[in-house]
């Protein structure tokens, strides 16, 4: 919603007009302020109704540039922090918005229904495990790649806790008898679906903008 004026008249209005033209700038600045805490509340609704976790839609930022000035060309700008911070997730924030195919590199590594919900309170990952919770080893003829903890007792229909897997490396680590549990699949790539539709939450947002700014001119 760029807005721009020219005054080019001189004389006795030019001190009324800089004095409109400042206020003007404010209510639209402020507008778009507006617009953008609907925008970061929408999106980080609609990220959580996804399935993607609430500390994931947190990570979602939207604010309006300038941040302390006023502009009579503001803009709304969103973004999601994970992807500043080159992590895993980061790099693929993006295409839960969008869709499309994550390549492994040989393999990307998928959590079974066996694995810990939360690994250091995150998605699970080799990494993870092996920080968390001791090493890993490949399993041997299957037909995919497997990667597996060990547990004091088998782990069937259910998830196995950190607490259990930990007791199960320091275990093998021990010497004593442990029992191999599948953790990890790898796959060379997985599809993911649009989940999160920015672009009809932004067209929302926009449409609102008029109003917003109305608003702000009635409270001045």
């Amino acid at each position: 919603m760029p807005a721009e004026f020219k005054f080019t008249r001189p004389g006795k209005y030019a001190a009324n007009v800089e004095t409109w033209q400042q206020e003007t700038a404010r209510n639209l600045t402020m507008a778009f302020r507006d617009g953008a805490k609907i925008l970061q509340a929408q999106t980080r609704a609609a990220i959580v109704s996804a399935g993607l976790g609430p500390r994931f839609a947190q990570q979602f930022k939207a604010f309006a540039y300038p941040r302390r000035q006023f502009s009579m060309n503001p803009v709304i700008r969103g973004f999601h922090a994970r992807g500043w911070k080159g992590s895993r997730i980061g790099r693929y924030a993006n295409i839960f918005a969008r869709g499309g195919t994550i390549t492994g590199k040989p393999f990307l590594w998928v959590p079974l229904p066996t694995a810990p919900r939360r690994i250091a309170g995150q998605a699970p990952t080799p990494k993870l495990f092996i920080q968390n919770i001791g090493p890993l080893v490949s399993l041997h003829g299957t037909r995919r790649p497997i990667l597996a903890g060990r547990s004091m007792r088998a782990v069937e229909g259910r998830r196995a806790t950190v607490a259990q897997l930990k007791t199960g490396a320091r275990r093998e680590a021990a010497g004593r008898h442990t029992v191999t549990v599948p953790m990890f699949v790898g796959v060379r790539s997985v599809r993911i679906p649009k989940m999160v539709d920015m672009d009809a939450i932004f067209s929302r947002v926009t449409a609102q903008l008029p109003q917003l700014f109305r608003n702000r001119q009635d409270r001045a």
